[in-house]
């Protein structure tokens, strides 16, 4: 067999390591080790194959503190428009914004499947925007939780609805000034999300809520909101509520806001989005905002003067220990 000759200039110390073995005459020996390189590489492209949320959990585990080459703005805005699934246009007008935006589909509703699809595929993230018991006494709709309902009725009533929407990774209460303040109802609904992987943000439509306080109990990943952009549903005071979330952003580097598929609505945000980039406000899904900050746990450096949105460890009891045999 023919060898590759030595360059003059060269010593084969310096040669890769190939061309040492065959100047050597160690053919078989280098043939062998390349087998075994290939084979090595193929074994862990398979692992990562069958195994991809493990693989991906041990490169997060290991290597928290690694960032994207660039970086996105530091004021991000989690913005949130419930109420879709009713109304085919409106809604397909809301998916049609640019993103990530954050949908949260009412259940049971003629169009929420079709939409959340579409939401999915565009990027955006779905959410179910879960019908709760109110102090006016308005009607929730199909799938609403209320006060007279046991706990296992909570839990079968928020798995249907969870089924009903596809791709949803969390939720928020639609409505809900009067089952929020219920510390069981709340407990038996975090354990359901705790159990799926799902977040929760608080609409807050009370200021006595009591959901973050249980979603924190179970180290579930949680926020709440910070504005509501159409109260009033006229172009210029949702304008003005869209522009005070970003100041917020801005300010304190995180603002959640809640809008509407209203026709102004659409309309603001149809014109403002595309402006953000330029005020070095980025939109952020809920879920990316959470779960990049899965691995930042409070410790003496931060404590008491710590940010509300930091997270407690995700935690996982038992299911049926927790709220019956169910899920």
């Amino acid at each position: 067999m023919k060898v590759p000759s030595l360059p003059a200039n060269k010593k084969p110390g310096v040669l890769p390591g190939f061309l040492v073995l065959s100047h050597r005459g160690h053919w078989p020996l280098w043939l062998a080790l390349l087998a075994i390189g290939i084979i090595q590489t193929a074994a862990a492209a398979e692992y990562a194959n069958v195994h991809p949320v493990q693989h991906q959990v041990q490169h997060q585990v290991q290597q928290p503190a690694q960032q994207p080459a660039q970086q996105p703005s530091a004021a991000r805005l989690v913005l949130i428009i419930d109420d879709i699934g009713n109304n085919r246009i409106l809604g397909q007008r809301t998916v049609d914004l640019p993103g990530p935006l954050n949908l949260a589909f009412l259940p049971h509703t003629p169009f929420a499947r079709s939409l959340a699809e579409q939401s999915h595929r565009r990027g955006h993230e779905v959410m179910l925007h879960a019908p709760m018991a109110n102090k006016n006494g308005a009607k929730l709709g199909p799938g609403g939780l209320t006060e007279a309902m046991t706990p296992q009725q909570w839990q079968t009533t928020l798995l249907d609805n969870l089924h009903a929407i596809p791709h949803v990774s969390g939720i928020n209460n639609h409505m809900g000034s009067l089952l929020t303040e219920n510390p069981d109802a709340m407990r038996t609904v975090m354990t359901v999300l705790q159990q799926r992987g799902l977040f929760f943000v608080d609409s807050l439509t009370t200021p006595a809520s009591v959901a973050r306080q249980q979603a924190r109990q179970l180290g579930l990943p949680s926020l709440e909101r910070d504005i509501f952009l159409d109260h009033v549903a006229e172009p210029d005071s949702i304008r003005h509520q869209f522009h005070k979330a970003v100041t917020l952003a801005k300010q304190r580097g995180l603002a959640v806001a809640i809008g509407h598929p209203y026709p102004a609505t659409l309309e603001v945000l149809e014109t403002e989005l595309g402006n953000l980039s330029q005020l070095g406000v980025t939109l952020y899904s809920a879920r990316q905002y959470l779960y990049d900050r899965l691995w930042q746990w409070p410790d003496e450096t931060h404590g008491a003067n710590d940010s509300k949105y930091r997270l407690q460890p995700f935690s996982l009891p038992a299911l049926q220990s927790a709220i019956g045999s169910e899920l």
